[in-house]
């Protein structure tokens, strides 16, 4: 890979890892949020809502610089436009803090709403494509088909983050247990791509 690859791709991966930093401090400092069933996003709408605001931010820059690294090595195939979806609507939903339960329905939670399904289904959708092409491509460091199912493990979560929100019964006692496996697929991914134009 060029040198501007190499260079996006070792910031993505720092601010990669400065972004779990913050879910894990998250995690620590907001007990009240049960991890099983809770929403990632109630961490945005509570006292702590700096370390959410910090984390999507993180991940949508590094996004921005994967793409980026990508379309300079000419790796950016089919699907790389949805990664770019993902990486603005990360950064934009820092402004848009969600309606926790039991609050009054606002604009602002509406968007929230919207900005989250987006990155649910680009991010599905530019690791899915992304994933497999890569895999194929000549040019691509990870040899094998891991990488191609390290994409589809991304959308197969982001499918059943759409049941989990779809089934009352699920919503209520696992949506964020299902959110916590989607974030980890995605950071994994993410992560994964970096490392490939870092090293390749």
């Amino acid at each position: 890979m060029g040198t501007t690859a190499t260079v996006l791709a070792a910031a993505a991966l720092v601010a990669l890892v400065a972004a779990v930093a913050c879910l894990v401090q998250l995690h620590r400092v907001a007990p009240d949020v049960a991890p099983l069933h809770d929403p990632v996003s109630d961490y945005g709408a509570g006292p702590h809502a700096a370390w959410y605001r910090a984390q999507v931010v993180l991940v949508g820059l590094a996004s921005v610089a994967i793409w980026v690294g990508l379309r300079s090595a000419d790796l950016d195939g089919d699907g790389s436009t949805w990664l770019l979806v993902f990486a603005i609507s990360r950064v934009l939903i820092a402004g848009f803090p969600t309606d926790l339960p039991g609050a009054e329905r606002t604009s602002t939670g509406i968007i929230h709403n919207l900005l989250a399904a987006t990155a649910f289904a680009s991010i599905a959708i530019a690791a899915s494509r992304l994933g497999g092409g890569l895999a194929d491509s000549p040019s691509w460091v990870f040899a094998g088909s891991w990488f191609g199912w390290l994409g589809a493990l991304v959308a197969i979560t982001a499918v059943a983050l759409a049941v989990a929100w779809l089934a009352p019964c699920i919503l209520r006692t696992y949506f964020g247990l299902v959110e916590r496996c989607w974030y980890a697929a995605m950071f994994a991914w993410l992560v994964a791509t970096a490392v490939g134009l870092l090293v390749g």
